[in-house]
């Protein structure tokens, strides 16, 4: 169905969604005996309680060292866990349902396995601004949604058809959220009509030249939006990007560029690197990883959709893609460089029929392959889907730890996610915003 028809369906159903909050108003709320892993990397704590008021953390301390405000609801933990919200740093909304029926239990199904915040990364800001308004005034049961506007050379219309149907309706490469950029360009105008759109940020995505790259992202600092790449931008490599400033850069994969001896003007290449020939620990690219470490530039390395891609079509990828990938991840994190996790998808599995609402978040397979492949332990990985994710959508003031001022979004869970990273997976509830996801 295209994106005009999903539109149409949500303004007709936009007033039944504005009627029925998902959440009831909550008093506040003591979690006492709990085991808090709270997402910086630091040792779990035992024994200690999280008061929740006005959905932020108030204050975290150890059970009994305080006495409980009047009238707070008090929940015993005891033998359960609790780990910061997790957040997809990756996803793509836009095209995963064909109306605002279907997005609903999508998005519920996501909070509901632990998701409580996700970075759309290139879409239909017609159709996200309206989801990430209701779920971010908590209208519905949903993540928190953060979205982009994508900015790319002209050729990369041309060719690419999801463009072509996220900006349906518009002029090509004239959408506000799908732009078109060259040396004419008015930058200024071009970032602000952007921002206009609600996006946080921009997506350069390809077929932009270094000096377009560093000019953008002046730009977009400038006006206070965050700038997020692929690894390469082609013909830009992973340097030029981190040289620009650039606050993320997307796909392992893709920095194996850093290291040929040239890189094409066009991104239609972009999974065929020589992985046979350029190692993980080329020059090139442990020199990446030293400027990334300076610049404090996260790694969003998206190793599951490469996995699964590789696996359902294997003649479109690099041979050796996967496990190159996983070196280089791997390598990332010795020299230091922050990993977020996210998942190119719609943040849940699927299959012929499409996403599987019964199926957990994918959020929680991209864990593990960072501990079962990557060298993360798992307190390093639910480090990056928490703390590193927020950081990398630009919300640290707000989410991603389990620390005073913060909100309250937080996963409960029956056994420890320290010991086995397969754990994560066994939630006894989701709070959101200091309320209690009630599936």
């Amino acid at each position: 169905m295209s994106t005009s028809s999903v539109l149409k369906r949500l303004v007709l159903s936009m007033p039944f969604a504005l009627a029925l909050p998902a959440f009831a108003a909550e008093p506040s709320m003591l979690l006492t005996h709990a085991t808090v892993i709270d997402g910086t990397g630091a040792p779990e704590q035992a024994n200690m309680t999280v008061a929740i008021e006005g959905g932020r953390i108030a204050a975290v301390y150890p059970d009994g060292s305080r006495a409980a405000p009047k009238g707070a609801q008090v929940k015993d933990l005891s033998g359960r866990y609790v780990i910061p919200g997790l957040i997809d740093a990756h996803v793509h909304l836009t095209g995963a349902e064909p109306d605002f029926a279907h997005y609903q239990p999508h998005l519920a199904a996501l909070l509901r396995g632990g998701v409580t915040a996700v970075r759309d990364m290139a879409g239909d800001d017609r159709l996200l601004g309206y989801l990430a308004g209701e779920a971010n005034s908590d209208a519905l049961a949903s993540p928190d949604i953060f979205y982009v506007a994508l900015l790319a050379g002209p050729s990369f219309f041309a060719e690419d058809v999801r463009a072509q149907e996220a900006s349906a309706g518009e002029p090509l490469g004239h959408a506000p959220w799908m732009q078109a950029i060259d040396q004419t360009t008015n930058l200024p105008l071009a970032v602000a009509e952007a921002k206009g759109t609600g996006a946080t940020a921009l997506k350069l995505y390809a077929n932009l030249p270094t000096d377009l790259v560093a000019k953008i992202t002046a730009e977009a600092h400038r006006q206070g939006l965050k700038v997020w790449t692929h690894a390469t931008i082609f013909p830009a490599k992973p340097s030029d990007a981190v040289d620009a400033g650039v606050d993320t850069i997307s796909h392992s994969p893709y920095l194996v560029w850093e290291a040929a001896p040239k890189v094409p003007d066009d991104y239609g290449v972009r999974a065929l690197g020589d992985f046979t020939h350029v190692p993980p620990d080329a020059p090139a690219i442990l020199a990446l990883f030293k400027a990334m470490k300076q610049h404090g530039t996260i790694l969003d390395a998206t190793l599951l959709a490469f996995v699964e891609e590789a696996q359902r079509h294997p003649h479109d990828m690099g041979a050796g893609i996967v496990p190159w990938s996983y070196a280089v991840t791997r390598l990332a994190h010795q020299y230091g460089v922050r990993v977020d996790v996210g998942t190119d998808g719609s943040g849940l599995p699927a299959d012929a029929q499409g996403p599987r609402l019964n199926a957990l978040p994918a959020v929680h397979d991209e864990m593990t392959l960072l501990v079962e492949h990557c060298g993360f332990t798992p307190v390093e990985a639910i480090q990056s889907a928490t703390e590193v994710s927020a950081a990398a959508m630009g919300q640290s003031a707000q989410r991603g730890t389990i620390a005073p001022g913060k909100r309250a979004d937080l996963v409960v869970l029956t056994a420890d996610p320290t010991r086995d990273i397969h754990n994560t997976r066994k939630i006894a509830f989701v709070v959101k915003n200091g309320r209690i996801d009630k599936p």
